[in-house]
This record gives structure tokens, C-alpha cells and sequence, in this order.
């Protein structure tokens, strides 16, 4: 007797995914497909699970060749969902499903060698056995099926552990615990063959890789109901190159500041908005949101895409009007991937286009398509990113210095710590590679921490008066100085090194003073612990005299640019300024001094300090201390 208590609650639960799969948004990828092939499978092999039941237990005038036949389809299908269940698990580890010889051997062989024993059924007794009176009965090779279940159980729970290194923890976890269902429903099989309960296992491994891999709202996009970045990237990686897609993107421009204008809520209901209608005009192309104002659409046919282009610019130059009776008007810029670049690592280029994208502005149409010199300086970003984290990591980050010489004597009376970073070559990047990069993935807190502490240590090291140093400059970045703890941390480390703060003078940028409010409040809170400010760049447009006289600076930087025009050509707008800042209270000093010429031009326009190559480049500081500790 077998028990069907389970049988129908599990059609109900597989048809409702088989439903639920075929009226969401879905992404024609091998995720997808290979999910619904479980979903198939399931559905047939618990159907034949039934009949094969069923017919030996009430039929009893049924053809031997019948039960025969039913039966060798159901092994056929129990066997097709082995493979689908460890195929899908292959795909989210991302390993390539082609045929390689090895993939034969471990994969195919065995898999194409059990179908056959199973079809051999159809002519002697090998998985199961019928008599002549339609009695059945477990075959001499039935145990096999259990070794096959088995044995890509065990491939899979070892490809999972071998590479646990390149997975989530969602995705980690789950691809154990479905493996691990499995392997106890085919357990409970051997143990009580009578009650069907395979199926239910099968509907709980079903279960967990809907939940964890399956369901819509992990690739779908809230705010705009399109699909999300993780979807996209999915797709990029299985696109084939010989069918030039279409990818077009485009960007709302000013998308951050909109937000503030109409609310975050207003922007919200006009992003979905513009997900309706891209879905509804152009049905046959998969449209994605990435944040930021950042969308993609994604089709088979490249010659629609100026035809595209024309309709979405057509509509964006009506406003976008929201329930609440609000007109946003947006204006847009658009990129395209060209198809030669799907020649590309996936990865890299779906980084160049978000970047793209994020650059984009509707007055500069240079960006209209992305192409191989993309590629290449995405890339290069991504080696100095990795050349930064590295530096955070090892604390790697070198100590250069440059002198800062008086104008009038001409001889060192400061210096300025500069920081140095090594990619893994051993090849220096230059600071305006590498310092944005690391303002914008927030190392630039762990950098700068690292030379302020290196500075403290070359002063506790040398003698600062043996080499003529009066103080050393260290620059502080503008997201450094956001740091509403940064007095703390480097009071700390003064204490730690047990050095005055009155030897380190902090460099602050006219950047940074676009915050004026913050920028006051943290520089009067850092100088009651001792530490001085130096202005540097002064020249770039952020800053003005009424604003720096609020603030406590001891020195005034004036930018290169700013001095190399003055020495092309002279006027009088240069020499007024450092007379005006001078009697402010300032000491001036004019970076940039290249030749001799420059710097007696700014010795006699009044600045205090000169800084620049014709002095000495910024060299490593043991070279530093070599050189000016004779000295």
C-alpha cells in the first residue's frame, strides 16, 4: 500500500509556481530556464510517481509491457531531476556548463550511462522487475539510482565548498541547504519506500531556491518596477557576442538635486512613471534601473536604437505629471554599448557603464557611445582601486616629502608630507589617479589616518631643528574633514608618538569650504586642541576673503595655476591679494615655483614661502632625512 496524502497538496504548490513563473516579470536567462525545467520535471516525475503506484496497487488488468513502460519513464524523469537540481546549482556558481573533457568525464558520462541502464528496462530486469502477472519488484541494479542521486549530490556539495570564496552568504547557505534537503528525501526513500515522500523533499528544495534564487523582487527594482543591477549584470554575462544586442542607456541629469526640488516622495512616483512607460511603449525590450537616475534598456534589434532614442527624448520633453497634480521636468542624456564590446570581461564592462552613465551631461555628448578607451580607463580604475585597498590593508601607503623654503633666506623652513601609492607592479600612481577613487569608495579616511600617523612617526625619529623644519604640512581631504571624530583620532595619535601638534600644520583645501558652517565648528573645535590650518589651492573659487577671515588659517597656499598666470602675465591683481591677505594675519605661500625666475617674481610680490621642482620634487622621506639631516 502506498500513502498519497502528500501527492496533491504538492501539484498544488508546483502548479502554483509553474503559475506564478509564468505571469511575473522574468529574465531570459539560465537561472530562470533552469528552474522552470525543475518546476516540469517535478511535475511529470510525481505524476508518474502516481500512475506507476496506483496502477500495480488497483489495476490488475493492465498490460505487463505498461507497467513496464510507466515505470521506465518515471526512472527516466527521476534521473532528469537529478541532473536539472544539480545543473541549476552549477549555474549559480557560475561555472561554464560547456562540455569540456573533464565536465564529460564527472558530468555527462555517468549521467548518459544511467538513462541507459534505465531504458534497458524496456527489455530485461535491471532497475526494477515485472513477472508475467504484472508484479513488481526492485531489479538487480535498482540501488543504482541511489548511487547516481548520490554521487551528484556530492558534486555539488563539493563545487559549493571549493568555491565559497566567490559566494554571498544568501547564496552560500542556500545552495547547502537545497543539496542537503535532497540528500535526506533520497535517505527517506530507501527508508520507507512506501509513502512517496521524495516528492515532498523535492517540493522543500523547490521552496528554498524560490525563495533564496527565484523570486521577482530580488531583480526587480522597487521605486521604478524595472529590473534591477544585479539582473543586469546577470544578463550581460550570458548575452552571446554574434547577436549584437541593443544597450542603450540614459541618465537624468541633476538627479540628486532633483530629489531635493520635487522630495524624495515626488521623485519616487516619477520614476515609476518612467518604468510604465518604457515597459508599456516599448514591450519587447527589458528595461533596468540602476539608481541614481540611471536607466537601461536591453532588446535584440541594434537598428531601433536612434528610433529609441527619438521616442524616450520625445517624451521626456513633456513634464512627468504626478497624482499629486506635480510637473517634473527632466531632462536626460543617453549612451549606447557599442556590440564589439561584448568581446569584453562582462564584469568590466557592465562597471564601465554604470560609470558612463553617472558621467553623463546633456550639454557634452562625448559619451553617446561607450567604447574600447572606456574599457581601458575603467579598468584602470579598478587597478588603482585594488592598488588603494591593498595600501588601507598592508598600511602601505608611502611618505614623500617636499620643502617648503622661506622667500627671503632661501633656505628650508618647512616641508610637505605627501603620500605615495604603489600598484602591484611596483610602479608609482600618481595622487589625482588615485585620490578621488579613494574618496569615493571612502578610504580616504584609513589614507589620510595612515599619513598623519607615518608624518608623527618621521618627527619622532629626526630632529626636526637639525634639518631646518619648523613644521610639516599633512593635507587633509574634504570627506576626511566630514569626520565628526577626526580631533579625537589624531589627538590620539599625537599622544601616541608624544609630538606637539604645533609640528604639524593641517592643509585643508577651498573645497572644503564649500560646507563653510561644518567646516568652522570642526576647525574650532580641532584648534583647542593645538592643531593649525593652512588654506591650500587658494585660487580654485570656493573661498573668498570675508569667509577665510572667520577662520583660524596661520597660511595661505595660492594655487600653481593661479601663479603661473600671473608670470605668463602680469598684473596687479596677484601682488594686491597677498598684501590683502597678508594683512589679514596670514603668512602666504606660492606652490608651483618651477624656475628661478618664478620665484624671485613671487618673492617680491611678498609671499613668505615658496614651494615647488625647482627646490626639489617630493622625494621618499628617508631620502628627505638624508639629505637635509647633513644639512
Amino acid at each position: 500500500m502506498w500513502n498519497y496524502d502528500l501527492v496533491i497538496p504538492e501539484l498544488v504548490i508546483i502548479t502554483t509556481f509553474l503559475v506564478f513563473y509564468f505571469t511575473q516579470p522574468r529574465l531570459p536567462i539560465r537561472l530562470h530556464k533552469s528552474f522552470l525545467f525543475i518546476l516540469i520535471i517535478d511535475v511529470a516525475t510525481l505524476f508518474f510517481d502516481v500512475v506507476c503506484a496506483a496502477s500495480l496497487e488497483y489495476l490488475d488488468n493492465v498490460s505487463p509491457f505498461i507497467y513496464r513502460l510507466t515505470n521506465t519513464i518515471y526512472f527516466i524523469l527521476f534521473v532528469q531531476r537529478v541532473m536539472c537540481f544539480t545543473m541549476f546549482t552549477n549555474i549559480i556558481l557560475a561555472k561554464d556548463l560547456r562540455f569540456t573533457k573533464r565536465r564529460i568525464i564527472f558530468y555527462l558520462l555517468p549521467f548518459i550511462a544511467m538513462n541507459l541502464v534505465v531504458l534497458s528496462n524496456l527489455f530485461v530486469d535491471s532497475i526494477f522487475c515485472i513477472s508475467e502477472t504484472g508484479e513488481y519488484s526492485q531489479g538487480p541494479l535498482y540501488n543504482l539510482i541511489y548511487v547516481f542521486a548520490y554521487y551528484y549530490i556530492a558534486l555539488c556539495l563539493f563545487y559549493t565548498v571549493v568555491n565559497r570564496k566567490r559566494l554571498t552568504r544568501g547564496e552560500f547557505v542556500p545552495i547547502l541547504a537545497h543539496n542537503i534537503v535532497l540528500l535526506a528525501g533520497y535517505s527517506m526513500r530507501i527508508l520507507f519506500p512506501t509513502h512517496l515522500l521524495m516528492n515532498f523533499f523535492t517540493l522543500i528544495t523547490i521552496i528554498v531556491i524560490y525563495l533564496s534564487f527565484e523570486n521577482p523582487t530580488l531583480f526587480i527594482e522597487e521605486k521604478s518596477g524595472a529590473f534591477n543591477k544585479k539582473a543586469l549584470l546577470i544578463l550581460l554575462r550570458e548575452i552571446k557576442p554574434d547577436r549584437h544586442p541593443l544597450i542603450l542607456g540614459f541618465t537624468i541629469h541633476n538627479y540628486s538635486e532633483l530629489r531635493e526640488i520635487y522630495s524624495y516622495t515626488q521623485t519616487d512616483k516619477g520614476l515609476s512613471l518612467i518604468g510604465d512607460y518604457l515597459k508599456k511603449t516599448f514591450p519587447k525590450l527589458l528595461p533596468f534601473y540602476l539608481h541614481d537616475g540611471r536607466f537601461v534598456l536591453l532588446g535584440k534589434n541594434l537598428e531601433e536604437a536612434d528610433l529609441i532614442r527619438a521616442y524616450i527624448m520625445q517624451r521626456f520633453e513633456a513634464p512627468w505629471k504626478t497624482d499629486d497634480d506635480i510637473d517634473m521636468l527632466l531632462e536626460i542624456a543617453f549612451t549606447q554599448v557599442k556590440p564589439e564590446l561584448l568581446a569584453c570581461d562582462r564584469s568590466v564592462l557592465f562597471n564601465t557603464l554604470l560609470t558612463t552613465l553617472a558621467e553623463l551631461d546633456p550639454a557634452r555628448p562625448a559619451h553617446q557611445y561607450i567604447d574600447f578607451d572606456d574599457i581601458a580607463k575603467n579598468e584602470m580604475n579598478m587597478h588603482i582601486k585594488r592598488a588603494v585597498e591593498i595600501a588601507v590593508e598592508q598600511n602601505s601607503v608611502e611618505l614623500f616629502l617636499q620643502p617648503v623654503i622661506d622667500a627671503k633666506t632661501r633656505k628650508l623652513t618647512g616641508a610637505e608630507s605627501l603620500a605615495r601609492l604603489r600598484d602591484q607592479n611596483g610602479d608609482y600612481i600618481p595622487p589625482p589617479q588615485f585620490i578621488p577613487i579613494a574618496e569615493k569608495n571612502g578610504r580616504i579616511n584609513e589614507l589620510g589616518e595612515q599619513m598623519f600617523e607615518k608624518t608623527c612617526q618621521f618627527i619622532k625619529s629626526h630632529d626636526l631643528k637639525a634639518m631646518g623644519l619648523s613644521w610639516i604640512n599633512v593635507n587633509l581631504s574634504p570627506i576626511q574633514f566630514l569626520r565628526r571624530d577626526l580631533d579625537k583620532r589624531f589627538t590620539a595619535i599625537l599622544k601616541k608618538y608624544d609630538i606637539p601638534p604645533e609640528f604639524i600644520h593641517l592643509e585643508i583645501t577651498e573645497e572644503s569650504m564649500i560646507d563653510f558652517d561644518l567646516l568652522e565648528s570642526q576647525m574650532c573645535k580641532m584648534k583647542a586642541s593645538g592643531f593649525v590650518f593652512v588654506l591650500d589651492d587658494y585660487g580654485r573659487g570656493y573661498s573668498n576673503i570675508a569667509r577665510m577671515k572667520k577662520c583660524p588659517f596661520i597660511n595661505v597656499k595660492l594655487d600653481m595655476e593661479f601663479v603661473w598666470d600671473f608670470f605668463k602675465e602680469k598684473d596687479k591683481i596677484l601682488p594686491t591679494l597677498v598684501q590683502t591677505i597678508k594683512q589679514m594675519g596670514f603668512t602666504v605661500t606660492a606652490e608651483g615655483i618651477e624656475t628661478q625666475e618664478i620665484a624671485d617674481a613671487m618673492s617680491d610680490i611678498g609671499c613668505d614661502y615658496l614651494q615647488g621642482f625647482v627646490f626639489s620634487k617630493p622625494i621618499p622621506a628617508d631620502e628627505f632625512a638624508g639629505i637635509y639631516g647633513k644639512n
